[in-house]
């Protein structure tokens, strides 16, 4: 914005992105590198776990963990207990029918990726991908997951059915 705010992640939901289908790319890559753009991260995490058990079980998930930021890992690892969190908490995600990924909004140093995600069953989902370019040595200049919220109540009644 000109004006020197930042527009915020309700603002930005509120206008009714135009979202981009995720692509459907055979096998992710199972690692993350500073060669890829944060809009990639997120569609690499989403394909992967739209294909979960491809394959081998919850190799989707196993995907979304290496593409977490050492932070988000330290305190949701480790992989054994990603997996149960996600089962728990983000079921939705798993083997999902389509997503759509929103252009991201800057937070700080972090860009939140809107997306909503069409599941096998139940209602539209809408979840905010909190992405950050990383320092570590480990992995420079990468962009890794720092949280998923869900948001759901966010997303309009036509899109609710």
């Amino acid at each position: 914005m000109s004006d020197g705010r930042k527009p915020s992640v309700a603002f930005a939901l509120g206008l009714g992105l135009v979202m981009t289908a995720c692509s459907m790319s055979s096998t992710p890559p199972a690692e993350p590198s500073p060669e890829f753009a944060p809009r990639e991260v997120v569609d690499i995490v989403l394909t992967a776990l739209r294909s979960n058990n491809e394959p081998a079980p919850d190799t989707g998930i196993a995907t979304a963990f290496a593409f977490a930021s050492p932070g988000n890992r330290e305190s949701t690892g480790p992989l054994p207990r990603f997996i149960q969190m996600i089962e728990a908490g983000y079921a939705p995600l798993i083997d999902h029918r389509s997503a759509e990924i929103g252009p991201p909004v800057e937070r700080g140093d972090r860009l939140v990726f809107p997306v909503r995600v069409y599941p096998q069953e139940g209602p539209v989902r809408l979840y905010l991908f909190v992405l950050a370019e990383q320092a570590d040595p480990a992995c420079t200049g990468c962009w890794m997951t720092d949280g998923v919220v869900e948001h759901t109540e966010l997303v309009t009644p036509e899109l609710s059915i």
